[in-house]
């Protein structure tokens, strides 16, 4: 193992933002989970996926891997089955760029693409359908389905690792995109062992369900459940906000400009989530997560072309960003 790529994963640096969009006086750290070797937390998530599963034996050798992905899990479960030599199968949507679905192939992936929508106007749960019946009716070949949703160790493994990089920074509050559930309980359940004033806060996409029921297609990629996921501990969570498509890709548009930072979709939910808290409250320090990076979303958020026929409305300037981070609301947060 002294050469294996998973030793590659995490330690990932932090950068401090100051000024703009920080209120004066105040600062906001970002952790740029992008430096993990395939460009995002899920490195940490897919790993600890194969890892546990492998220890228990639940994965066996000549199983095929399989799952429903919306980018960054399929390019970590695809580089981590080449590097185990496990076949891999990967369930995905139209949202996906191709640059994605080059990289899958290139590790070696089947691509298989669900087009058809689910009741919430979005892929999530017709993905997962595609899964079970690969699974159901292929009687020739042993599937292991990772099902980053409901499959616990994704919460273990960012609890007994990922975790152990946020104990010792100095942060009033964390801001977390909430995606499976995973990485945010995790961490957030160490952080409240050690630190129980430290105050949580999920970010999520309009249109998700996780918090509310508020089905609709969004656009923002890699974040976002049409369902709540038992990955999901609301115990460890004590605020959310609900950020629209308009606000996370204005934001990280202009994050790129003034900063220097290319941020995907799911990062721009956590940074105005926090933005919103430093600007709001009496917190001084903030912490955001950046699961990846914005080279993912060239295709997309960044391209103008995109932006135009998805009928956007970028806000571009730092008032109209600041106006459509105020209108946020915080909300406490309940198991319901």
């Amino acid at each position: 193992m002294d050469n294996h790529m998973s030793n590659l994963i995490g330690n990932t640096p932090t950068v401090i933002l100051k000024g703009g969009l920080i209120p004066e006086g105040k600062e906001l750290t970002l952790k740029l989970e992008y430096f993990n070797p395939n460009f995002s937390i899920k490195d940490r998530t897919a790993w600890g996926l194969l890892k546990y599963s492998k220890e228990t034996g639940l994965l066996k050798d000549g199983d095929i891997i399989i799952e429903s992905t919306s980018g960054n899990l399929g390019k970590s479960i695809a580089m981590f089955g080449a590097i185990e030599g496990f076949r891999t199968k990967l369930v995905i949507d139209p949202k996906l760029d191709q640059s994605v679905i080059n990289l899958y192939k290139a590790y070696g992936s089947e691509v298989i693409v669900v087009n058809e929508k689910d009741e919430s106007g979005n892929y999530q749960k017709t993905r997962i359908k595609k899964v079970k019946s690969i699974i159901d009716e292929d009687s020739t070949n042993t599937y292991f389905w990772t099902n980053q949703y409901e499959n616990t160790f994704n919460q273990k493994y960012h609890y007994e690792h990922t975790s152990l990089e946020f104990i010792n920074e100095e942060f009033d509050f964390l801001t977390s995109a909430v995606s499976t559930g995973g990485h945010l309980t995790g961490i957030a359940k160490r952080i409240k062992e050690t630190s129980p004033d430290k105050m949580i806060i999920g970010a999520d996409v309009l249109g998700s369900c996780i918090f509310e029921n508020n089905k609709q297609s969004y656009l923002v990629n890699g974040a976002g459940l049409a369902w709540k996921s038992s990955n999901i501990n609301f115990n460890y969570i004590d605020l959310y906000s609900i950020v629209p498509d308009e606000l996370a890709i204005s934001l990280c548009r202009y994050i790129a400009k003034e900063y220097g930072l290319l941020i995907g979709g799911s990062a721009s939910l956590s940074i105005a989530t926090a933005i919103k808290v430093l600007r709001k409250s009496d917190k001084q320090r903030g912490l955001a997560i950046v699961p990846d990076t914005g080279t993912n979303y060239l295709n997309q958020i960044y391209d103008e072309e995109w932006i135009k026929s998805k009928n956007i409305n970028i806000a571009s300037t730092e008032e109209d960003i600041i106006t459509l981070i105020d209108n946020l609301r915080l909300k406490e947060c309940s198991d319901e």
